[in-house]
């Protein structure tokens, strides 16, 4: 408990030093990247290291068909169709919902059609099942880029903010434990969106490419904990597995 919240530690390598502490109850992780990145990576293995302690994982997917998704899992490791055939995680896919497409597990779930509209209305009914009973859950929007090529920014802006409204006014029960993960790819949106989604990200990381693949800079630009300070460290991937090398404090 840190300033009467609570702190979630990841596991993840030196991540929960870099970050202050761990991630901050009811928190975002904003993973920031570029085209060509293993950065990614990093947010999933966040996602898998809770759902190893027992906590539900729900993967919104927006970027891309289920097909796909399950082969960038598996070049992580994840098990993501063993995970959801064991009832502890399920895709929300609204790639399929808004590309017509009907999910074939009983753990993928679609929204039917939708627009900017609609949208949040049915997804907010789908989460509603999914959560219930499940008071520790871990959230994972693939990607943020994703979305906004759906919806659009400006329509995705308005989505998000009456989200964070409705959030606001129908606070959690008590003993809820809930953390999300938000991935982006930067070439993907303009400045303009990255800057407005980052203002409501409690935890951002930043990974920068280097002349040498599978090796990238991280930045932790920044954590809403009292113990952070900005550090930068190198991230590398390597055969499904990342790997935190801390170097320096800002």
């Amino acid at each position: 408990m840190v300033m009467g919240y609570k702190v979630f530690r990841t596991g993840v390598g030196a991540l929960d030093e870099m970050l202050g502490g761990g991630i901050i109850e009811d928190g975002i992780l904003l993973v920031v990247y570029n085209t060509g990145s293993y950065g990614w990576a990093l947010g999933v293995e966040v996602f898998k290291a809770f759902l190893s302690r027992g906590w539900y994982g729900v993967v919104t997917d927006y970027s891309l068909p289920y097909s796909i998704l399950r082969k960038y899992a598996t070049a992580v490791r994840f098990a993501l169709q063993t995970l959801g055939r064991e009832d502890r995680l399920a895709v929300v896919d609204v790639f399929g919902s808004v590309n017509g497409i009907q999910p074939r597990e009983p753990f993928v779930y679609t929204l039917g059609r939708v627009d900017g509209s609609t949208f949040l209305p049915k997804i907010l009914a789908i989460y509603k099942k999914l959560i219930e009973g499940r008071p520790r859950r871990i959230g994972l929007a693939v990607t943020m880029d994703g979305f906004v090529e759906v919806f659009g920014e400006d329509t995705g802006m308005r989505i998000l903010k009456k989200n964070m409204a409705l959030k606001e006014s129908y606070p959690r029960s008590e003993g809820e434990e809930v953390l999300n993960v938000f991935l982006i790819n930067r070439d993907r949106v303009s400045p303009r969106f990255l800057s407005w989604l980052s203002q409501y990200a409690e935890h951002i990381v930043e990974l920068r490419p280097t002349e040498r693949p599978g090796v990238e800079n991280m930045h932790v630009v920044k954590s809403l904990l009292p113990d952070f300070e900005p550090s930068t460290g190198i991230f590398r991937f390597k055969k499904g597995r990342v790997e935190i090398l801390p170097t320096s404090r800002d």
